[in-house]
């Protein structure tokens, strides 16, 4: 199906209600005109009517973006996240699919561990001898528009695709709305359905030439790039950096900046995408444990005060009742964050992030789990035989091709009453009388909010 045909399909005032449903409805995020998905739902089906009319025509405006500050760690800049509208959520989704399908047979994007466990096997291949490693600075920011629409023109014709694409892309990101703020004229917002996929087709022809260089194997996960090689390592950096900074007005830090670029022998220390190599063996950065550990001292903090709150409450029953909630909520969540889970298809967490990890770093898994032993003793929670998951099994279960068993949770398989379950755990009235719609709506909401704390826990993973 061509883009033309595809976007006219998706912007149907069927498809976009399908879209609202399947997709909008279950975010929470508020955008810069405050109004939450209650309030949006009021209006939703005339919200949906305009964007169909404006969108067919090209006349479709975006509300500013709101701005969302995500910390990368001390003595850095914050990671600026766009957030849209209820009724632009939906307009870019629909779009976002438009691009899927486009640019599906030209796109071949893995998830990280899936390209760490391909570096390895090139690794102990024995074919190569040196590496180059560049980091893009800034790529987001950096995305010239003009090249962007250059790439975009070879899959893509329709007049009305590009206008809708632009606008997005040069809608500003403000704290606060500001009519006075201009339009952006560099680098596609973060955050946005479309962000990912417009990186990618940004890059899309660099990755045919970078594949076709003599002697080389070429890896790349959106801004980190790693080239294994037989020739001069700096002569390669050279000539890689070059072509992204004449062809693609995309500068990379320079050689031997600390845990960015670097030209060496494989053999040499290096990290990619939150993994440290050394000799060839991979394991997981400090950075990314620590993390993971800070996420779990977090869940037992929380739980200390729900627990003393509980304590506090003067009626025996109730008392007695808010305790048991408060420990099956926590054992719930921590074992979340151990095993990871399935979600809309994706394998999510810590432990599946890092399944590539060589068998001799097994270890760091182990200390985690000393680490959970720790924390219950500091914490005085005493849990019962099997009522908390292990690191170290959940690595071995999560290396399984098939994802059949019950220790790492697969919610998409979650029966009506298992979600009934956990909605009533946290606190839902009258979870009973909903429709298996609703219950499945909100039980989507509810695992889509905790899945994305587990998302927190490998920030800055696929960095360096």
């Amino acid at each position: 199906m061509s883009a033309a045909k595809h976007f006219a399909q998706q912007f149907t005032i069927e498809n976009l209600r399908g879209v609202y449903e399947d997709y909008i409805s279950l975010t929470s995020a508020i955008g810069v005109d405050r109004l939450s998905r209650n309030l949006f739902e009021l209006t939703v089906m005339r919200e949906i009517d305009l964007i169909s009319k404006k969108a067919a025509d090209g006349s479709y405006k975006f509300s500013q973006y709101k701005e969302k500050l995500i910390s990368k760690g001390a003595n850095k800049y914050p990671r600026v996240i766009s957030i849209p509208t209820y009724r632009d959520r939906i307009t870019l989704r629909a779009l976002c699919n438009v691009l899927k399908n486009t640019f599906k047979e030209n796109l071949d994007v893995k998830l990280p561990q899936h390209t760490v466990s391909e570096l390895r096997k090139a690794l102990a291949g024995g074919m190569y001898t040196h590496l180059i490693k560049l980091d893009v600075t800034n790529f987001y920011p950096s995305i010239d528009h003009d090249v962007l629409t250059t790439a975009l023109k070879r899959k893509i014709r329709k007049a009305e695709i590009h206008h809708l694409i632009r606008v997005a892309i040069e809608n500003p990101t403000v704290a606060y709305p500001d009519r006075s703020k201009a339009k952006e004229t560099k680098g596609v917002p973060q955050g946005l359905s479309i962000s990912n996929i417009l990186a990618e087709a940004y890059l899309s022809k660099f990755d045919v030439w970078a594949s076709k260089l003599n002697h080389v194997k070429y890896f790349r996960y959106v801004d980190d790039v790693l080239i294994l090689t037989n020739g001069d390592p700096e002569e390669l950096f050279n000539v890689v950096s070059a072509c992204l900074l004449n062809d693609y007005r995309l500068s990379v830090h320079p050689l031997h900046t600390m845990g960015k670029s670097m030209a060496g022998k494989i053999t040499d220390h290096f990290n990619f995408l939150g993994y440290d190599f050394k000799n060839m063996l991979a394991s997981v950065k400090l950075d990314s444990i620590r993390r993971l550990e800070s996420s779990l001292a977090k869940i037992f903090t929380t739980y200390k005060y729900r627990r003393a709150s509980a304590i506090a409450n003067p009626d025996p029953a109730a008392r007695k009742l808010l305790q048991e909630r408060a420990r099956k909520i926590f054992t719930w969540r921590l074992n979340l964050r151990i095993t990871g889970c399935l979600f809309d298809e994706v394998r999510r967490g810590w432990v599946f992030y890092f399944s590539q990890i060589d068998d001799k770093s097994v270890s760091q898994l182990h200390n985690l789990d000393k680490t959970i032993h720790v924390l219950c003793k500091r914490f005085a929670f005493e849990p019962s035989k099997g009522e908390l998951k292990s690191f170290v099994r959940s690595f071995h279960e999560a290396k399984r091709s098939n994802l059949t068993h019950r220790y790492i949770p697969n919610f998409d398989t979650s029966s009506i009453d298992e979600q009934r379950a956990l909605l009533a755990l946290y606190g839902m009235e009258n979870v009973g009388s909903l429709t298996e719609v609703q219950v499945n709506r909100a039980f989507k909401r509810r695992i889509r909010r905790e899945t994305s704390e587990l998302e927190q826990d490998i920030q800055g993973g696929s960095r360096g």
